[in-house]
């Protein structure tokens, strides 16, 4: 097939003025334009002041104790540093009861217990009048003059981003007719999608990184890492499948199995947001997710003994005879109530702090003493960066000569009295996740006396009596942060990031602009709400992802340069990952991209491994483009004759045209009808693929249009120039090409289709006409972003 590349290149001058455009929508902060949806500046809770009135009195020995303990974390004017949070809408600023509590009990982070009784409410009485009052009410009033998506458009990219499909025609209706209490209702229906949980759980992995031990990734990562003395079964299917003619049945239990143990502390996300329970469960659930591969690993018990695993109509695993048929998607929590070597009782657990995964994931050493695992814990679940805590350290990471610096030097202890009670719960855990607990005659050995007593926030945990947990620390310490606030910011943080795919603005301090501080305080305000929103839900993680979406932070589209005073982070629109692509193709054409199942494809598309490359491409690089080129490219051929197939109702590109339906007659007169259907079906071509909506006269259609006359136009010469043999060679469509195929969700070759639906001739080359200008649309900035 020759394909005609004249028209292309005419539309590229489209296509340019469509990347400057962009360029500056980026630099202006102008997101398009719409219909007008100005944000209320209702936050809820905290606001209370959204008129401007001011909440609570000055108090001037708060603003004094403020100025003394408060102020170097969280800044003189309240909008927090990298270490301390902005006090802005903060999530504990409710009432003074509330926040005069949590200063007493948590506050400050180097000397917790410092101010309480009336230093506390009077510094809250301070806080409360100084950061809540005035100032509240003009961070939420700056989002005023944001122009939001209509709601069909927010709905389109929630349901490709959340469910990896396009919204259905009754979803739309049911938005269009109900407004934003329709939006809701559609986001529920979506958030129950399996596809959701799969987003849910790539969206924690972004952070938490422990699909580096998937197969994909790692032989037996997973698996590898238990240690067989503990979990003799580890390795169990090599006893259940040991003959020769067995390895390939082997071989498909041995990933499932590994992938099961891989994704363990990710399955604990999913489980609570999949039957509604709080997503506290994430760090104090006293049970571990497995499936039925995985519980032979861990021989563990099931919480509920009376429930079995579902098993498939059809097998999961067949080879040689042998089928294997449960459900290797069915995780249920379980306990490791066997002995270990070292301890009797069993293992206990307390969500992802005990799982092997995450220990393995984030090590330690001799001398680390599980200082690296504090940190994290304080990242990812406490929103709290230890290394930014105001000190002296020592250039050479030595003390200046004390005995013990973590302790006795003043420039060390700063950080290590807020990080090391944390290092110390995870003490019964050794470099590997082995579950050993200290003691004298313990491999697992632990001096207590050179570091601080576990525990966090000032208290320390209980470890003797009736109420001691010795044992079980980690227990301890994964309800302690299940109830701190500063959960909350962090799980707001980890959805904030993927969705709208950047990290939260970070607190600009004392130095930042009057705009930075504004934008800050505005993002920090509605982010806190939503937060505030899904703590009272019952810790409902799908209350905060609705927020999200709802709020002018996804939903922008437009800003009112005249009252928005900074413009900083509004608007969602993201490059996609390579799995977000592959939903995208999947829903839009029907099928992926074979290409994408090779790993270095992914990567260098700008994926992660979680391993040695765990940030995503944010920006697209060069090579970026030209693999979305040449998948554009690829998959307009692949897609185009095989959705002629199939009948218009089931089309999905197709359906408002035939590939009879030609601009002209055969006298070469204009068909009125046909160029209507055919720009009816170019609008419907442009929601699909960049969810826009078109006028039938607007001059981006006309555009389209243009490109796809051109390259029938011109077919029809390359037709007439090859007519004197029968059949015409030059109707023929490329093998790749034509539409005899079944596509698996993979893009992979499927089964032929039945002679009668083939279609491998392009009579009339309107076929290859559209493959033009679905290449046209799929190469467009705006299908690799949503």
């Amino acid at each position: 097939m020759k394909m005609p590349t004249e028209g292309i290149r005419q539309c590229g001058e489209v296509r340019m003025k469509r990347a400057l455009w962009l360029v500056l929508i980026l630099t202006l902060g102008t997101v398009l334009s719409g219909c007008k949806s100005e944000y209320s500046g209702d936050v809820g809770g905290a606001s209370n002041g959204g008129n401007g009135s001011l909440i609570g009195n000055y108090n001037p020995e708060g603003q004094r104790q403020y100025e003394r303990q408060c102020a170097s974390c969280h800044g003189v004017d309240g909008n927090g540093t990298p270490i301390g949070s902005s006090l802005v809408a903060c999530s504990t600023c409710t009432t003074l009861s509330v926040l005069a509590d949590e200063i007493s009990r948590t506050m400050p982070i180097g000397n917790v217990g410092n101010c309480s009784g009336s230093c506390a409410s009077d510094t809250a009485e301070y806080i409360l009048y100084a950061f809540n009052g005035y100032n509240l009410a003009a961070a939420t009033t700056t989002l005023e003059g944001v122009v939001n998506h209509e709601l069909s458009a927010t709905l389109r990219s929630a349901a490709l981003q959340l469910a990896g499909r396009l919204p259905t025609a009754s979803e739309i209706a049911m938005v269009e007719k109900n407004g934003e209490a329709g939006l809701s209702l559609a986001l529920n229906q979506l958030m129950n999608e399996e596809n959701f949980y799969q987003w849910l759980m790539e969206a924690f992995n972004e952070q938490l990184l422990t699909d580096k031990y998937l197969t994909s990734n790692q032989f037996e990562g997973g698996v590898n890492l238990l240690d067989p003395d503990d979990y003799p079964q580890r390795k169990w299917y090599n006893d259940a499948y040991p003959a020769d003619e067995q390895s390939s049945i082997r071989g498909c239990v041995r990933t499932l199995t590994n992938d099961a143990v891989a994704r363990e502390p990710l399955e604990l996300v999913r489980y609570a947001a999949q039957n509604g329970l709080p997503h506290t469960l994430y760090m104090n659930a006293d049970y571990m997710m497995v499936n039925w591969y995985s519980q032979q690993v861990y021989e563990a018990t099931l919480v509920d003994p009376g429930t079995s695993f579902k098993q498939l109509a059809e097998p999961v695993c067949d080879a040689n005879g042998v089928k294997v048929y449960y459900d290797p998607n069915d995780f249920r929590p379980a306990r490791v109530t066997k002995n270990l070597e070292y301890e009797m009782g069993g293992l206990y657990h307390a969500g992802v702090l005990t799982s092997p995964m995450f220990l393995n994931r984030y090590p330690t050493t001799f001398t680390n003493r599980n200082r690296h695992r504090s940190r994290i814990v304080f990242d990812y679940f406490l929103d709290t960066d230890i290394l930014k805590i105001e000190g002296d350290r020592p250039g050479d990471g030595i003390g200046t000569g004390t005995a013990n610096p973590t302790l006795l030097d003043p420039a060390c202890y700063a950080c290590h009295q807020v990080m090391d009670p944390v290092s110390s719960a995870f003490q019964h855990f050794t470099e590997r996740g082995q579950f050993i607990v200290t003691g004298s005659t313990s491999p697992n050995r632990w001096d207590s006396s050179d570091i601080e007593p576990a525990g966090l926030a000032g208290k320390t945990i209980p470890l003797s009596g009736s109420s001691g947990y010795f044992r079980n620390m980690l227990q301890w310490l994964g309800n302690e942060i299940a109830n701190d606030p500063r959960f909350i910011r962090a799980t707001m943080r980890t959805l904030y990031s993927a969705i709208i795919g950047q990290e939260p603005l970070e607190a600009p301090g004392e130095s930042g602009s009057d705009a930075d501080k504004v934008a800050y305080n505005s993002q920090r305000a509605v982010i806190n709400t939503i937060g505030q929103a899904m703590a009272a839900d019952g810790w409902n993680i799908k209350t905060g992802v609705k927020g999200i979406i709802m709020s002018p932070y996804y939903r922008a589209k437009a800003v009112d340069a005249g009252k928005l005073v900074s413009n900083q982070h509004i608007g969602a629109s993201q490059f996609l990952s390579p799995e977000q692509m592959q939903r995208k193709l999947q829903a839009t054409l029907g099928f992926g991209w074979d290409e994408f199942r090779n790993e270095n494809n992914r990567i260098m598309y700008g994926g992660i491994d979680s391993d040695s490359i765990t940030e995503r491409i944010r920006e697209p690089s060069g090579l970026t483009i030209a693999i979305q080129q040449r998948m554009a490219s690829e998959m307009a051929c692949r897609a185009s004759a095989l959705d002629f197939t199939r009948s218009a109702a089931e089309r999905k590109l197709f359906r408002f045209v035939e590939p009879t339906t030609t601009p002209e007659d055969a006298s070469g007169t204009i068909n009125a009808q046909a160029v209507s259907m055919i720009k009816h079906n170019l609008q419907h071509l442009h929601w699909v693929l960049l969810g826009e909506q078109l006028d039938i006269n607007s001059s981006e259609l006309q555009a389209s249009y243009d490109l796809f006359y051109q390259v029938w136009s011109q077919g029809q010469q390359l037709l007439a120039n090859s007519g004197n043999y029968d059949p015409n060679p030059g109707a023929s469509l490329e093998w790749e090409c034509r539409g005899r195929w079944y596509r698996l969700a993979d893009g992979r070759t499927g089964d032929t289709l039945p002679t009668e639906l083939r279609i491998e001739r392009d009579d009339h080359y309107s076929i290859r006409a559209w493959m033009a200008v679905m290449t046209y649309l799929l190469s467009d900035y705006r299908f690799a972003y949503e």
